[in-house]
């Protein structure tokens, strides 16, 4: 409830004139479409009774046919004006909220608390997002319209009959309780299990279409056709669910309808008898009670998806509160040091670090202090699972240690500014991301004011440029999804093309060579030396090629990160491979 309100309130900060005008245009068309009902009955019975009377009994019908037309008005152009108020109102703070929720989710991704899997979690935030559109238009605007004018209909009716202004407010009230309780924790439990049948349907899809060939090798399609079908029964289940809960919802509302008429004559008739009202105003009671339980159809639709909503509004606000945070950090930087690397002194140093991924697991690693003087080349090299990945990506900030301090070029790394440490350091591994683009625009994304010309000489250091220039479309030639059109090792130098580019000291290589055949990798290995000649250089290997002209070698084990002598026992290559 608390993140609803803090959702709610936001919008009202940001887009005040719209939020109030469109609670107030939402009151008129339906204190309108109540009035219009009331008045219509009150003109049919009055203008009976007058018939029947044979003159006896005058009646203006002029008086109530303008007010018949006025009332319908007011309710189709309220209607109207209010929708484009208040959507257009909505979707603009929507479209703001993203951006605060984008901010949220990559500063939780680059803080390495993200749990669930990139596309799951990207798709979650679409979703909790879209799903918030509900919480003001479906819930805010119609409980607030029911609650105002529920009011103020009781008091007009009170001067009237007080016992069936009573009976009436008492039905509406039980009404408002039923689709309260309806929202509880039983439908929390089932907005849970539909976002959760809804990940599960992502995932196997998603599998069942990337991994189609390699399934289709190993004979597994059918295996994961079947458990993509299972997870759509499973959504099919939740989802029927959910609408037995509308459904039930909707019926509430409809008895409440009936009820709330023969209740609200029966004190109206009551009330005739004793001589406190006219006849003809029987019916305007029974109208208004025919007519206030259409305020809570809107309401009964909203109440099934109340979990639903409720549940997004605290994922966003866990997101923006991590974003907000993270964009306060980002101004804090903004203002930090730049990194000065001179000869002689430590362009990177770690002192005592200790991580861990979860609090009670085993420690990756356990106070370790790591020097690298300027223009040095360091290899570290250990068993898998050791923590090797772990270190490069702790040193570029992509993960952040429990404990420890870590200062680049003398500026405290967690307090650098992004621009500058991005600038300073630069990471290339075996996971190289290419997008579905042209190769300059691929290039580009280390610098988007870079050259044509600076492009074809960082594709010259990393042995492209011949490749390039062979293609029809040369740097404005398409790669497909993931690379397509360029082999393992052309993606890999690709990517240090791009790193070329920022022109960075720091140069931090995780794998290089991983996953390519010996000539592949030499030529990888061969630009990226001559890419990094004088550059203070940190290598994560398990090949003894990539170990050659390195100034230490350092072995991570348990925790502890030890320095070999060089040149290398055969103990510790035997650790290596030769490939």
């Amino acid at each position: 409830m608390r993140s609803s309100l803090r959702i709610i309130w936001l919008l009202q900060k940001e887009e005040p004139l719209a939020f109030w005008g469109g609670l107030f245009l939402a009151f008129l068309p339906a204190a309108a479409g109540i009035a219009l009902l009331a008045v219509s009955g009150y003109f049919i019975t009055a203008t009976a009774i007058a018939g029947l009377s044979a003159g006896a009994i005058a009646f203006n019908t002029s008086s109530a046919a303008s007010s018949i037309r006025l009332y319908a008005s007011m309710r189709i152009f309220g209607r109207y004006i209010e929708r484009v108020i208040t959507h257009d109102a909505t979707f603009r703070f929507l479209a703001n909220l993203r951006s605060g929720v984008f901010r949220g989710l990559v500063a939780r991704e680059s803080n390495g608390t993200l749990s669930q899997r990139s596309a799951t979690a990207l798709s979650r935030v679409v979703s909790d997002v879209d799903q918030l559109d509900g919480l003001f238009l479906r819930l805010v605007v119609p409980l607030a319209s029911a609650t105002i004018i529920t009011g103020l209909t009781l008091v007009i009716l009170w001067q009237y009959s007080p016992m069936a202004s009573i009976a009436l407010g008492a039905v509406q009230a039980a009404g408002l309780t039923v689709l309260a309780k309806s929202g509880g924790h039983r439908q929390k439990a089932q907005a849970r299990k539909l976002n959760a049948a809804r990940d599960a349907l992502r995932v196997r899809v998603s599998d069942l279409v990337r991994g189609r060939r390699d399934l289709s090798v190993f004979g597994g399609l059918e295996q994961q056709r079947v458990a993509a079908l299972k997870a759509v029964n499973q959504l099919d289940d939740v989802q029927e669910q959910n609408e037995l809960t509308d459904m039930r919802n909707q019926a509430v509302v409809s008895t409440m309808s009936q009820v709330m008429v023969a209740v609200t004559f029966l004190f109206a008739a009551y009330s005739y008898q004793q001589g406190q009202m006219e006849l003809k105003h029987i019916a305007l009671f029974a109208f208004v009670a025919l007519a206030l339980p259409e305020l809570l159809i809107s309401l009964a639709n909203s109440a099934g998806s109340w979990s639903k909503m409720s549940g997004a509004a605290d994922r966003v606000r866990s997101l923006l509160t991590v974003g907000q945070d993270n964009e306060a950090l980002q101004n804090a930087r903004s203002n930090s040091e730049t990194p000065s690397f001179e000869v002689g002194k430590d362009a990177l140093n770690l002192k005592d670090i200790h991580f861990a991924y979860t609090p009670k697991a085993a420690a990756i690693l356990d106070g370790v202090d790591l020097a690298l003087p300027t223009g040095s080349r360091t290899v570290v090299i250990g068993p898998s699972g050791a923590g090797k990945s772990t270190l490069a990506a702790i040193v570029a900030r992509l993960q952040t240690p429990q404990s420890g301090a870590i200062q680049i070029g003398g500026v405290e790394l967690s307090g650098m500014a992004e621009d500058k440490l991005r600038a300073a350091l630069t990471v290339v591994g075996q996971r190289t991301q290419i997008f579905h683009s042209t190769i300059a625009e691929n290039l580009r994304v280390a610098r988007e004011d870079a050259t044509d010309a600076e492009l074809w000489e960082a594709l010259a250091h990393a042995g492209l440029k011949e490749l390039v220039e062979g293609r029809q479309e040369k740097l404005e030639t398409r790669l497909g999804e993931g690379g397509l059109g360029l082999s393992g090792g052309e993606g890999r130098r690709l990517a240090l093309a791009r790193a070329y580019l920022r022109n960075p000291e720091i140069w931090i290589a995780d794998e290089l060579t991983e996953g390519l055949d010996h000539a592949t990798a030499d030529k990888v290995l061969a630009s990226f030396r001559a890419m990094t000649k004088g550059k203070t250089v940190l290598m994560v290997s398990h090949r003894a090629s990539e170990l050659e002209g390195a100034d230490r070698v350092l072995v991570l084990e348990d925790g502890k990160l030890g320095e070999v002598n060089l040149p290398l026992s055969e103990e510790i290559k035997g650790r290596l491979r030769d490939d």
